[in-house]
């Protein structure tokens, strides 16, 4: 079947914001067997077992309907919410085509990043804002978009006029005003524009929210965070509900945000958002003369941001540490005598935290389910840094947190269960064997974990309520002992040095150093800085190093701890979490709401995975004259069936075809069906010198077998399957009937794609090392027998530069000389009109390398954030016969592209460009062609 390119599909993608458009098809285990809790409001589907969080999710979202979603509009539409346990990425998100939401219950181990609430309270607080926005925004004219595109089309009329910031900013919001603590009450959550302010960098707004390739700038997060809570606190509760509802109405057509935002403050946008900026940097940043004097051992790289993370000391000259930049991706090195050596790229991780302990690092790297894109894993390495070598410790399993023992032989590591229990785990760093687990009666979350001694370790937890403190752990009997009292500031990192206890906490306007007295556990706070400052580590010498948050990227910063003033943090000053910048707009209705919560517990039944597998949600028109198509498509909410139905006009010979196609994704194999059925079909006979008409019917039938391995330090996908095919011709009518003989088409299809990629770092154009190869081959058994085997490779290698990149490619063709039924997937030389011939092969090079970082745009439509060239050279032999001689036919070219990264809108990625070939030999279909110029634009972003 050929298709033409879609006018509908790209708008979408266009505009949808990102948080909506990610699930993984076929991703959840065929095994599990779910239970859901359906009210009007709410329908929870969950593994068995989750009946607890289930519950909690489905309270704490018909409360906030009840409380918060007048701020936003006043509905909540019932909403599809499911659990999901496999995974050890956390993670949520809401969309809609279909509805649904889904919340990987693993909770994450960086204090810092979401803060200490606990997971199931944390994901539907944020989410159920989303639910929220997309129950209220489908009013005005976007209602028109939705009549006629479904619920894509009210994704598309919203990405046109909401901008991603304010989706995100308003949740975190959410977050803030009904808990205890929330992204808005963190200090870190603010590292990113204060990093901008302190280091005097003046970005323009379209930098800010497109981002460079350069430059380090904050995520739409933060910025729509201050933006969104500066409209709470300046100008009321209504203000966002008034601003979005004109939005959405398309009030003022273009730019209908701004103008609602200039409507309702009184200020044009572009004042609005300084003002709003300027409010926050007023407020979060001290007077310099507070800030603790820091000697950074680590320089400023130009037009780069580089990362050092989690330093620790090997003696007191050498530091091992994770770096990363905008250059190379992460690894650990050695810092000596200012010098870096590389001692091996990192496995890929979910974050980047580590142990080291004489000579030996160990920490949690990520590794993925092979068929399963909801059920992944979190593995123990082990790599010794003067042989650089690396033992896996665990398999399939979820550790977090890894530390390692003084001599090296037992591992201690932080233990998720599926049902959300977390249990402390010794581990035998030489067989991988659990030793034992350690009991947890307190329900305590357990994140990082260092040894005190070989009985004893010192650990971050964070209790049911979601506050924060460390306790010492018995390592016979899992017994604890609070050493710092709890409370909502987030804390982390711990240090064991001697007697006393180093880490990271929040403390008013900044994550800073504390330090605890394990024998008396006094409190002294170690720093006063700015902005956040992470990771102690510290020498014999009393030098203490730390990684600083800097508009450059995390910089090594180093303070000696003799001459530094330790001074005494009472219970207060230590436990003390401030309503940051904006108090007034978290005293709106809801606040606090969250801890008015009583259990519940609501009816729970078995959820059946056959439920709505026909669920049509969307229908996009396709436009590719002379014909003229509608689909409709279905997808049920656990995404492992997804179907389409097909409407078809041909305007050239009056014909309509009706269609039907789906894929099924819930077993270990992929299946897909599709049938059509074609009327009045029909084509001019010459010979006759009359119209035939016919009717055509086609049956597809396939299998494949998806297949991804992501970890270590590549990521692998493989799939394979093959098909049946099938067209019957029927002659139906006048001559054509006693003519024509019914026909039929019949072939088989199978094929082979296998890449293998190494991690890309931001100014990577191509992964440094790849491998892609895919092989198909067709074979028709009916009127003909043709066939086509076709093979496409391209390999990746380094190349002069870190951010240059060498590409070579390779293809194959081989068919029967007879008639060519099958499209073309050859990948011919640039240039030259594609011949298809009885054998071809072609190979190909590329070196790719930036030209320029301009960071420059134009009116809020269009920002370039890279220019970047490819010269090429294709050569390409086909075999055919000329003349009655069978001729190998060159078609050479060399040329160069010239492309511009972009985004378009600030929000959507856009890359386009041109291409000059040079033809080195005749073009067999366009003889006068010699210097061709093209323009290169994405698939599917302009219509046909």
């Amino acid at each position: 079947m050929i298709k033409g390119k879609r006018i509908a599909v790209p708008l979408v993608l266009l505009f949808l914001p990102a948080y909506l458009i990610a699930q993984e098809f076929g991703g959840n285990p065929a095994t599990i067997k779910w239970k859901q809790i359906n009210n009007a409001e709410t329908r929870v589907i969950f593994p068995a077992g989750m009946d607890s969080q289930a519950n909690r999710i489905n309270t704490i979202n018909l409360l906030l309907g009840n409380t918060t979603a007048r701020s936003i509009g006043g509905k909540q539409r019932k909403w599809n919410i499911v659990l999901l346990n496999q995974t050890t990425i956390p993670n949520a998100y809401v969309r809609m085509a279909p509805i649904i939401s889904e919340l990987f219950m693993t909770p994450g181990q960086d204090n810092f990043s979401t803060g200490s609430l606990r997971n199931d309270d944390n994901l539907i607080i944020h989410e159920n804002r989303h639910i929220q926005q997309l129950s209220n925004f489908n009013n005005g004219l976007t209602r028109v978009f939705s009549f006629f595109l479904g619920q894509e089309g009210q994704l598309l009329a919203n990405g046109i006029t909401i901008p991603d910031y304010f989706f995100e900013g308003d949740a975190v919001w959410q977050e803030t005003l009904v808990s205890a603590q929330g992204r808005g009450r963190m200090p870190s959550f603010y590292n990113g524009m204060k990093s901008l302010w302190l280091g005097d960098k003046k970005y323009s707004w379209m930098k800010l929210r497109s981002g460079s390739f350069k430059d380090y700038t904050p995520n739409h997060y933060e910025l729509g965070y201050q933006l969104v809570a500066y409209g709470y606190e300046k100008y009321g509760e209504d203000f966002w509900k008034n601003v979005t509802g004109d939005a959405v109405r398309f009030k003022g057509l273009f730019f209908a945000f701004n103008r609602a935002i200039e409507r309702h403050s009184g200020k044009s946008y572009q004042q609005f958002r300084e003002d709003a900026l300027q409010y926050f940097k007023e407020r979060s940043i001290p007077p310099a003369e507070k800030n603790t004097p820091v000697n950074f051992i680590t320089s400023v790289k130009k037009h780069q941001v580089v990362d050092y993370l989690f330093p620790y000391y090997v003696n007191d000259d050498t530091i091992v540490v994770t770096r990363q930049s905008y250059r190379k991706i992460a690894a650990f090195y050695l810092l000596a005598n200012g010098k870096e050596q590389m001692i091996r790229v990192k496995n890929q991780v979910i974050n980047h935290y580590y142990a080291y302990r004489n000579g030996k690092i160990v920490y949690a790297a990520y590794q993925s389910d092979p068929r399963r894109g909801n059920r992944n894993y979190s593995v123990i390495q082990l790599l010794d840094i003067h042989s650089k070598k690396q033992r896996q410790l665990s398999f399939r399993s979820k550790y977090f947190s890894p530390d390692i023992n003084e001599d090296g032989s037992e591992v201690l590591a932080v233990h998720v269960n599926t049902n959300g229990s977390n249990y402390l785990h010794r581990i035998n760093a030489i067989t991988g064997q659990r030793i034992s687990e350690l009991p947890n009666p307190h329900n305590y979350f357990y994140t990082q974990t260092k040894y005190i001694n070989a009985i004893a370790a010192i650990a971050a937890v964070r209790n049911p309520e979601g506050k924060m403190c460390l306790v010492k752990v018995n390592l016979t009997n899992g017994e604890t002992e609070r050493i710092t009292p709890f409370s909502f500031n987030v804390i982390g990192y711990p240090l064991v040095k001697g007697d006393t206890v180093y880490f990271s906490a929040m403390n008013k306007n900044a994550d800073k150093i504390f330090a605890v007295r394990l024998s008396d556990k006094k409190l002294f706070q170690i720093t006063d800085n700015a902005n956040g400052i992470y990771q102690p580590a510290i020498n014999e010498k009393g030098e203490m190093l730390f990684a600083a948050f800097t508009a450059d990227g995390s910089r090594l910063g180093k303070i000696n701890l003799a001459t530094t003033k330790w001074q005494p943090a009472t219970d207060e000053n230590f436990t003390n979490t401030p309503d940051l910048y904006t108090p007034a707009s978290l005293r709106k209705k809801g606040a606090g709401i969250l801890y008015t919560l009583t259990d519940t517990t609501s009816p729970v039944t078995n959820y059946k995975k056959s439920f709505r597998l026909f669920n049509y949600h969307s229908w996009r028109p396709e436009l590719n004259d002379p014909e003229y198509s509608y689909h409709l498509y279905s997808d049920n909410v656990l995404s492992s069936f997804s179907n389409r139905l097909t409407y078809t006009f041909n305007r050239s010979d009056q014909s309509h075809t009706i269609g039907f196609s789906e894929v099924f994704a819930g077993w270990f194999p992929v299946l897909s069906l599709g049938v059509e059925h074609s009327f009045n079909r029909s084509f001019l006979d010459t010979g006759l010198r009359k119209s035939v008409q016919f009717n055509t019917a086609k049956l597809n039938a396939g299998v494949s077998i998806p297949l991804s391995f992501v970890g270590g330090r590549t990521a692998k996908f493989l799939n394979f399957g093959g098909g049946y095919n099938v067209e019957q011709i029927v002659y139906y009518r006048g001559i054509s009937k006693n003519v024509f003989n019914n026909r039929s088409v019949k072939y088989i299809n199978s094929f082979i794609i296998f890449s293998n990629a190494s991690r890309r770092a931001v100014q990577h154009i191509n992964p440094r090392w790849a491998q892609s190869i895919s092989l198909s081959y067709r074979n028709s058994f009916s009127i003909f027998n043709s066939y086509k085997l076709v093979g496409n490779s391209a390999f990746y290698f380094p190349g002069l530069f870190p951010n240059h990149s060498l590409v070579i490619h390779a293809s194959y063709q081989k068919r029967d000389t007879i008639v060519n039924l099958f499209s073309n997937t050859f990948s011919y030389s640039r240039g030259y009109e594609a011949l298809s011939t009885r054998r071809m092969y072609k190979l190909g090079a590329n070196y790719h390398f930036p030209l320029w970082y301009p960071d420059l745009g134009f009116g809020n439509m269009i920002f370039f954030q890279r220019v970047r060239a490819n010269a090429f050279y294709d050569h390409t032999v086909a075999r055919a016969r000329v003349s009655g001689i069978l001729t190998d036919i060159k078609s050479r070219s060399a040329g160069t592209e010239i492309y511009f990264d972009t985004k378009v809108w600030n929000a959507l990625p856009v890359s386009f460009g041109f291409r000059f070939s040079r033809l080195l030999d005749p073009d067999r279909l366009n003889p006068g062609a010699r210097n061709l110029w093209e323009i290169i634009v994405p698939v599917g972003l302009i219509p046909d």
